[in-house]
């Protein structure tokens, strides 16, 4: 329990560190947040720029009297209590945007998460098992290359080749505009579809770098002594494979698999983009296009909470996992 509560103090400290970072990043941004939002209320009701910039600034909870530590203050309280800004594009709390793309971004990173893992680490353990045959080279070749290509080039790719060529990937959309949400097969088939081209794009890459990694592992435990024994017992490399080898070999792995989950929550962005899928990452490239301070900041403050969280799940992971961590 000890362990678990300095984790958590740990956890706590590296949030305030990560907050104040992108508070001071956006509070050093040039120009006012709420000039944006003012342009668009002159043009749509005819006031002043002033009274627009008033109206603006308490739309969004600015307060220009404020000084640097008052507007820190207010800023860390907010994202503690869930409150993630105002979107001057959208004219809508950051909030409500999250509550609406952030399912979508977990579905195909869940999705594309697990295929990548499970193929990741089924495929490079096939590799290091048939190490120096010619299964080995195909695998490890195929991986190096799919890793070599960014997510972004892969999904463009798969856009023109999928969605243009071919027609059988969507353009746009998490399903069909006039589509009512509902629990069926039907709607559950289209969502599906529509996320196939995200889901590829996401997980082909990931499932190269696991892929390697795991080959890596995969030999550096057949060079063990516990290993060597077990061939020298005259165990069946089936047995020696599953009971010594891949459960060696994966621990490592479950790190980089939390850890990853959370940097892919921001990492979507071009993927998503190029998809046209309306998940964090496409907003989040929106707010950049559209110079939307507070979408990028509660975007962005969302994306290293998650990092963060992801981080400290994975250490209390490895605790339960591990035996040698458990024992310490």
């Amino acid at each position: 329990m000890g362990h678990i509560a300095i984790k958590l103090l740990d956890l706590i400290v590296m949030l305030l560190i990560a907050l104040t970072v992108v508070f001071f990043m956006v509070n050093a941004m040039p120009g006012d947040p709420a000039y944006g939002l003012a342009i668009s209320i002159v043009q749509s009701r005819g006031v002043s720029l002033d009274k627009a910039l008033e109206t603006a600034r308490n739309m969004m909870g600015i307060k220009p009297d404020e000084t640097v530590l008052e507007k820190y203050v207010r800023f860390i309280k907010d994202m503690f209590t869930g409150n993630f800004g105002y979107s001057t594009y959208y004219k809508t709390s950051v909030n409500e945007i999250i509550s609406e793309s952030l399912p979508w971004t977990l579905f195909v990173i869940a999705i594309a998460t697990a295929l990548g893992f499970l193929g990741g680490t089924t495929f490079g353990a096939s590799s290091a098992q048939k190490r120096g045959k010619l299964t080995d080279t195909i695998i490890s070749t195929i991986f190096t290359v799919i890793q070599a290509i960014p997510a972004f080039v892969l999904a463009i790719f798969l856009l023109f080749i999928g969605g243009v060529v071919l027609r059988v990937l969507p353009l746009g959309g998490a399903y069909p505009i006039g589509m009512n949400p509902e629990i069926s097969i039907n709607f559950i088939l289209t969502v599906l579809h529509h996320a196939l081209g995200p889901i590829i794009a996401v997980a082909l890459p990931q499932m190269a770098s696991w892929g390697l990694a795991m080959r890596g592992n995969c030999i550096n435990v057949i060079e063990e002594d516990f290993t060597r024994f077990a061939y020298a017992r005259g165990l069946r490399d089936f047995t020696i494979a599953k009971r010594y080898v891949k459960k060696n070999a994966i621990l490592p792995l479950v790190a980089s698999l939390a850890i990853t989950i959370g940097y892919m929550l921001g990492g979507q962005t071009l993927v998503e983009t190029v998809f046209n899928y309306p998940g964090i990452g496409f907003y989040f490239g929106k707010g950049i296009a559209t110079r939307d301070f507070g979408l990028m900041a509660g975007l962005f403050s969302l994306i290293v909470i998650g990092v963060i969280l992801a981080t400290f799940i994975t250490e209390l992971l490895y605790i339960i996992i591990d035996p040698r961590v458990k024992a310490q």
